[in-house]
């Protein structure tokens, strides 16, 4: 059930940011490192958005903390779900396994490198449902895992879920696992986190800190919990726009005391990316595509898109860069006396 909380006295201004209306500007300002790989996209639950006048929505590469700090900071109201809270700890969680995979292994698989998984759909790539897809790997997946709950823990089951949602766990999921699988598609003709403290050091750590946020998401459904409100009027508290702020020692003194825990400073421009990349072979009646799959919050969405070859990504990247270095000139220029 929705429960709406008024922290503030004044009025709510409308977002008036910019609004992207298709799928390769969303990609490019939510994931700029994919779009620079990608030479075409070839499937996106973008493509899919309302009437653009029912919508406005402006991409960043962290949404879910970016929405969170303007709405802080300029007065807007404030929409979230459970999705978005548990997908922002998913990635987050993604890249730690990524980067501690070996020392990890054992706690997912039992084989050694990268077990190759396929699924296979009558149609062509312009037909079959990559998404549907990348939740059945999902399931091939929890078949070679030593957690026979892993995919039941991953994937959410709120009220709120919608199929959207469940595409883009798939493949926060896939993008998690890649360095223990690796994945194909062929076309052919016709918020529970107690198992993140047993991941190491860190991750309990990090497990240690969302607790008692988490702990105020759901007291906010509550109203015998006084304090939610001081909470959600504090989220953004000591945040600078400019970088004036900083500690980027994680444990160090100048982090945020609450709930009995430390909480570290971060610049707004080190917010790290909202979203999950991994690579997907696709073999569309037998034609290979090196793709690739993205997947980000809080606006629920994913692509995939064949990726340009190192020739192409190179000279993308320098018209990309001659454009931007032509756009703050002509800035410049205009600001000059």
């Amino acid at each position: 059930m929705p429960v709406t909380l008024k922290t503030s006295d004044k009025e709510p201004v409308a977002w008036t940011g910019w609004r992207c209306e298709n799928a390769e500007n969303f990609l490019k300002d939510a994931c700029k490192t994919e779009y620079y790989r990608c030479k075409q996209i070839l499937q996106s639950s973008i493509t899919r958005l309302p009437d653009a006048s029912q919508t406005h929505i402006s991409p960043s590469t962290h949404g879910f903390v970016r929405a969170v700090w303007h709405a802080y900071s300029d007065h807007h109201n404030l929409i979230l779900r459970p999705e978005d809270v548990w997908f922002s700890i998913l990635v987050q969680l993604s890249f730690y396994i990524q980067a501690h995979s070996e020392e990890l292994r054992e706690h997912f698989v039992e084989h050694e490198g990268q077990k190759h998984i396929k699924v296979i759909e009558a149609g062509t790539i312009g037909s079959v449902d990559v998404g549907q897809l990348a939740v059945q790997l999902t399931g091939l997946i929890q078949q070679n895992v030593v957690d026979p709950e892993l995919r039941d823990w991953i994937m959410p089951s709120f009220s709120t879920t919608t199929t959207t949602d469940e595409i883009v766990a798939a493949v926060i999921m896939m993008g998690t696992m890649q360095k223990y699988f690796s994945y194909e598609m062929e076309m052919t003709c016709g918020i529970p986190i107690d198992k993140i403290s047993t991941l190491g050091e860190e991750p309990t750590h990090f497990a240690s800190l969302l607790k008692p946020v988490l702990e105020k998401f759901v007291a906010s459904f509550d109203d015998s919990f006084p304090d939610v409100t001081d909470f959600w009027n504090q989220m953004g508290h000591g945040f600078s726009a400019f970088g004036t702020q900083t500690e980027r020692d994680f444990y160090g003194p100048q982090g945020l005391e609450w709930a009995e825990n430390t909480y570290p400073r971060i610049n707004t421009s080190d917010i790290p990316i909202g979203c999950v990349s991994v690579p997907v072979k696709v073999n569309d009646n037998g034609c290979e595509l090196k793709t690739s799959m993205v997947a980000g919050m809080p606006f629920s969405g994913w692509w995939m898109f064949e990726e340009l070859s190192e020739t192409a990504l190179t000279e993308k990247k320098e018209k990309e860069r001659l454009r931007e270095e032509a756009f703050y000139e002509e800035i410049r220029k205009r600001l000059e006396p």
